[in-house]
């Protein structure tokens, strides 16, 4: 949907590739010694699952991209909220989709609103939760369509009429071992090889926890895939003390899900 400043070929080229969501492969042992991690429950845990929004390139060829995407889940059949964060470029407004909806066991369903560089944008979306994954994934809509949006000179860029979407508990990464790291403010991730895109963004933990669709502070998609790292005390906006969550996704050169995962620090 949007297309940023620098780059911006090559991000729609490797952002078309996040259309499909890849195929969690099952974490195995780094070792013939080393323990098997543990399978994920039956029925997913409550709490703060933070994941990505990716754009359909079927329907929106042009500069199909992708997005921070959180939830607040409660433990059991209950309603809960999130937000989809559209932001990529200063000269952009604060982008929001607030996200509400209700669990059905490990079924998620409901709909989104909010305003995207002063248009008012509405959809539903739908997915569940998977015991062999550990994530929650499904689709999105949007009811007005595909649109075209022209912000000139800031930006111009199509809305997709639809997408996917893919969620894992705060905290947690899939495979297992690619966690990102923390030094002091700065997150710290090793790419997988052949990684071609990078999706980072920054949200506050506690607006996220309480299921806040302003959560999110910041992101930014690299389509170099030589982004490893980012040190929250260059960011503006961000207060010292605060407790933040950083995302992390990377994908390959031909669309597959490499690694994905969160943790949380203090700026």
């Amino acid at each position: 949907m949007i297309q940023p400043p620098c780059g911006g070929a090559a991000l729609r080229r490797a952002a078309l590739l996040w259309a499909s969501v890849a195929v969690l492969v099952a974490c195995g042992s780094g070792g013939s010694d080393a323990p098997a991690p543990a399978p994920a429950p039956a029925s997913a845990p409550g709490g703060l699952y933070v994941g990505y929004y990716a754009e359909s390139p079927t329907n929106n060829p042009e500069d199909p991209t992708l997005g921070v995407l959180h939830l607040a889940l409660p433990a059991n059949d209950a309603a809960f909220s999130g937000a989809m964060f559209f932001t990529y470029v200063g000269c952009q407004t604060s982008n929001l989709g607030a996200i509400s909806g209700n669990r059905n066991g490990n079924a998620l369903s409901g709909n989104w609103s909010g305003t995207i560089d002063g248009s008012a944008q509405a959809g539903s979306y739908s997915g569940s939760y998977s015991a062999s994954s550990g994530l929650f994934s499904g689709t999105y809509t949007v009811n007005g369509g595909k649109q075209f949006r022209d912000l000139s000179p800031c930006i111009t860029y199509f809305i997709a009429a639809d997408g996917t979407w893919e969620l894992l508990g705060v905290g947690t990464s899939v495979p297992a071992g690619f966690g990102p790291t923390v030094s002091g403010t700065t997150v710290q991730w090793t790419n997988p090889a052949n990684t071609a895109l990078t999706l980072v963004a920054v949200l506050d933990e506690a607006q996220a926890l309480a299921g806040q669709a302003a959560a999110a502070r910041f992101q930014t998609v690299d389509d170099t895939g030589l982004l490893q790292s980012l040190n929250l005390s260059n960011l503006p906006g961000l207060t010292p003390g605060t407790r933040y969550v950083v995302a992390v996704a990377t994908a390959n050169a031909q669309g597959q899900r490499l690694a994905a995962g969160s943790t949380v620090l203090v700026r």
